[in-house]
């Protein structure tokens, strides 16, 4: 009879040492958890409406590409910034160089899919150079708008982000009364991963 007893006893000691020691592992974090870092950057295909004095132009298209570094300060709110978004077109002999820097604060809503919807506000600063025939002419100025989308996880760690995106830019000259600069609507796609 003690022969019975005493592997019994062993199995189930086994079991209540293994049962205490997954209830002591530490959670799996999951995106948008507090503490998570998210790295990364997307392309963006923009339509771009030119204000000169207050009239606006015709739309001309772009391509351009962001860096993204972002931070969860509380569950779902993050908060990122875009720090050197670079925009070239050209046309001829001229070209237009753009330099971006934004403020990018965002909520990320929790889903039980691998979709994260998001929200995002941007905030920042735009220099343009004018290069035509050797010479430069450059403005800068206040840049704000928005961004939302989804983020879609495609690996453990890798998001799939696409997104819509809307611009104003103000690019006035030293004294300009009336308002200079663009409306920018875009399309985005990028990658990022999340630690």
């Amino acid at each position: 009879m003690r022969q019975h007893v005493t592997p019994f006893v062993l199995i189930l000691a086994v079991l209540l040492c293994a049962a205490s020691a997954s209830a002591q592992a530490p959670p799996r974090k999951r995106f948008a958890s507090p503490g998570t870092v998210e790295l990364g950057g997307s392309a963006a295909f923009t339509a771009v409406q030119p204000v000169a004095g207050g009239n606006t132009g015709s739309w001309v298209y772009d391509l351009s590409f962001m860096p993204y570094a972002g931070y969860f300060v509380m569950e779902g709110f993050e908060l990122g910034i875009n720090p050197a978004g670079v925009s070239v077109t050209t046309s001829g002999d001229t070209s237009t160089v753009r330099l971006r820097f934004l403020v990018a604060p965002s909520y990320n809503f929790h889903t039980p899919t691998m979709v994260t919807p998001f929200v995002e506000g941007l905030a920042g600063f735009t220099s343009s150079s004018l290069i035509r025939s050797g010479s430069t002419t450059s403005v800068s100025g206040f840049t704000f708008g928005g961004r939302f989308g989804i983020k879609a996880a495609v690996t453990e760690r890798g998001l799939l982000t696409i997104g819509v995106q809307y611009l104003r830019v103000t690019l006035n000259a030293p004294g300009a009364g009336s308002r200079s600069g663009s409306n920018e609507l875009a399309v985005a796609a990028g990658w990022s991963v999340w630690l």
